[in-house]
């Protein structure tokens, strides 16, 4: 799932990048009411859901499709939705699916600053060690292991 909230965030900058483009944030409205419609669709059935998924799929880029090439405001932007379309509407076929990586992002906000306060690591090496830590420690308490068993089970385990 591709995160909505960057991509209207985006959205909006340029809106306010181009405050007189009519024809942008004509194309910005039509964008974001495809999303609301899409997440009214949550609490449908799963054979409904999975086709809702494709007809927004299919709406989103017919909204884009003028756009991809020449010199308007909303061109990369609408590259990047045509890129990353099959990912943006996972959220439509499963419920449990958010459509946005706010937690994903909560769950860094603490690394990083702790990084910022102690200057980082002194090495790639020790960067990637840190954050490999971090994501595995993470992923058991989200999936509500204990970390230290787990990284015990881990450690101890015959490698392969």
């Amino acid at each position: 799932q591709r995160c909505w909230a960057h991509l209207l965030r985006d959205i909006h900058k340029l809106k306010e990048e181009y405050p007189d483009d009519v024809v942008l944030h004509r194309w910005a409205r039509r964008v974001r009411r495809i999303f609301s419609w899409a997440k009214a669709f949550r609490n449908e059935d799963s054979e409904r859901r999975l086709r809702a998924r494709y007809l927004f799929e299919r709406l989103l880029s017919r909204v884009c499709q003028p756009f991809r090439q020449g010199q308007v405001p909303q061109r990369v932007l609408c590259q990047r939705i045509e890129r990353f379309l099959p990912e943006l509407f996972a959220f439509v076929a499963d419920p449990r699916v958010p459509a946005d990586n706010n937690a994903a992002e909560r769950s860094l906000r603490p690394l990083v600053v702790s990084r910022k306060i102690s200057g980082g690591t002194r090495a790639p090496q020790g960067s990637n060690t840190k954050m490999s830590l971090a994501s595995l420690f993470g992923t058991w308490q989200v999936c509500g292991e204990n970390p230290f068993r787990s990284c015990q089970k881990l450690l101890l385990s015959p490698q392969v």
